[in-house]
This record gives structure tokens, C-alpha cells and sequence, in this order.
């Protein structure tokens, strides 16, 4: 994915789920002075919220004490860039199949977030930095 950003703005924080509304208000912030529309700025919201409660809920042990999670916005081009990343258990949430939707009896447990993820944003990345130890989500959306 794309580096390269016309503007971007990164937070360094921990793995709390407290502090999910910081992060909301923080991946707003930029994306409102990056000129992009309230609908999609509202989508992103989403995709923050379930990316960040499921890093700060399952990336590290329970007894863990607060551990990193990077967070970044870029722009290039009409495309919005977020990238989540995270010192936590390797694991790639695009490696599972998306849940059966339909007939309650038929639903599947799980995995409905990172589906609304997909299907809000237009390409999603995942990459495990072996050097570096850390889990890396790589999102993009045209607006």
C-alpha cells in the first residue's frame, strides 16, 4: 500500500478499549482536515471501531499490561489510507471466511465486523513484519 501521503498524521497509544473514543475522535480529526465528506468520515468511524475493540480485545493476553497499537491516516489522491498496527498475537482476520448471512438458524458466530470492515472500505491488507514482531492492517477508501 501506498506510503507516499499528500498529508498524514499518526497516533501511538495502547491496547485499551477505553480509549476507543480517543482514537474515533483522532482518525476524524484527520480525516475532517483532509477535506473528506461527513458520510464517508462516518464509515471510517466504523471501521475504527471494530478494528481498534478487536486489536484492544484479543491481540494480547488478558494479563498483558498496555501494550501498542499504532494507528495512522494518509491521503493521496482522492484515496483515504488507515493503517492499524500492533505488537500483539500474529494474526490475519482476512485469512477467515466471511459469515453466512441469511436465516438466523444458519448464522454463523463471529466475523461480522471485520466483514462490515470490507465491505466499507475498497482494498484491505494484512502483513506480519517478522523483524519487527507486529501485526499490520493496511485500508483504503476511495472518496
Amino acid at each position: 500500500m501506498n506510503t507516499n501521503f499528500e498529508k498524514s498524521r499518526e497516533l501511538h497509544t495502547t491496547a485499551n478499549l477505553a480509549l476507543l473514543p480517543e482514537i474515533s475522535e483522532f482518525v476524524k480529526d484527520a480525516f475532517v482536515s483532509f477535506g473528506v465528506p461527513a458520510k464517508v468520515c462516518h464509515q471510517m468511524d466504523i471501521v475504527v471501531e471494530e478494528i481498534f475493540s478487536n486489536i484492544a480485545s484479543y491481540a494480547y493476553p488478558p494479563d498483558a499490561a498496555e501494550q501498542p497499537v499504532n494507528v495512522i491516516c494518509g491521503l493521496c489522491e482522492n484515496y483515504l489510507y488507515l493503517t492499524f498496527s500492533d505488537k500483539g498475537i500474529p494474526y490475519n482476520p482476512l485469512e477467515n471466511d466471511d459469515p453466512v448471512i441469511g436465516i438466523a438458524d444458519e448464522m454463523t458466530i463471529g466475523g461480522y465486523g471485520i466483514f462490515m470492515v470490507k465491505n466499507i472500505v475498497d482494498e484491505i491488507e494484512y502483513q506480519y513484519a517478522y523483524e519487527e514482531g507486529k501485526n499490520i492492517l493496511y485500508m483504503r477508501k476511495k472518496f
